[in-house]
């Protein structure tokens, strides 16, 4: 008797043990594991030029998974699903693959005599050194109230997060908007939270300093399309990026 309270006792905290390690559950690494196999093979066989929908779409499902895999798993229930979508994606890329026949071998005619070269004209200056262009970010959307990173906005922002990979020196602005059927107050917190979302996901995926990246709520204060309509109001629910000084 004594033997078996002791059991009742230690069960509850080895549970907790366990859960408090930060170990995600086996079947969900093998599934994630899984996918990210497939994915590979999907890009080895070069699946992105030959099936680029299902292929872009593997890849989004596999961001976020990724994403979850590193930080989030022990709050969001989605990595499961979102790994197998990405496989399921993968697979489906592979059977279009691959999409090209090697060209027939047509003998080459032989080449005509060259005529002779016109004597060399004389040197013209220099051009003017051209500006540097500024990269373009993509805007990351939103839907409607709600402030976390979906498949959609995952691939946008996997965009914008590579540029500021490859350049280093660009520091931005990240801007949060809503649409306009809230009231004030809660459209300005609405606002702020998506566009530190937005940081963070960079920040955590692409190792991106927190002082190159500023973060500001404007509410529904600057829409882009009309707000009486649900595309107009799904088109002002977003982030946008703006390279600052």
């Amino acid at each position: 008797m004594n033997m078996n309270r002791k059991c009742m006792i230690l069960l509850p905290l080895i549970l907790v043990a366990v859960i408090a390690s930060g170990c995600a559950p086996k079947g969900t690494v093998t599934i994630y594991n899984d996918a990210r196999d497939v994915f590979q093979q999907a890009t080895i066989a070069g699946a992105k030029k030959c099936a680029p929908c299902r292929y872009g779409e593997a890849e989004a499902y596999l961001a976020l998974a990724d994403h979850e895999m590193k930080y989030y798993w022990r709050e969001m229930e989605d990595l499961e699903n979102h790994a197998k979508i990405a496989k399921e994606k993968s697979l489906e890329a592979l059977k279009l693959t691959p999409c090209e026949k090697a060209p027939a071998q047509v003998p080459t005619p032989p080449e005509p005599p060259k005529p002779e070269p016109p004597p060399p004209e004389p040197p013209k200056p220099a051009p003017a050194p051209t500006p540097k262009q500024v990269p373009v970010f993509e805007n990351a959307y939103f839907n409607e109230n709600k402030t976390n990173i979906d498949p959609v906005a995952a691939k946008a922002l996997d965009r914008n997060g590579t540029i500021l990979k490859e350049n280093p020196d660009i520091k931005v602005e990240i801007g949060g908007h809503t649409d306009a059927l809230s009231s004030e107050a809660a459209k300005q917190k609405i606002s702020e939270k998506r566009a530190e979302s937005a940081k963070k996901y960079i920040m955590d995926k692409f190792n991106i300093s927190a002082d190159r990246m500023k973060v500001k709520g404007y509410g529904s204060k600057k829409p882009i399309a009309d707000d009486k309509t649900k595309e107009g109001r799904a088109k002002n629910r977003r982030v946008e990026f703006k390279v600052i000084p």
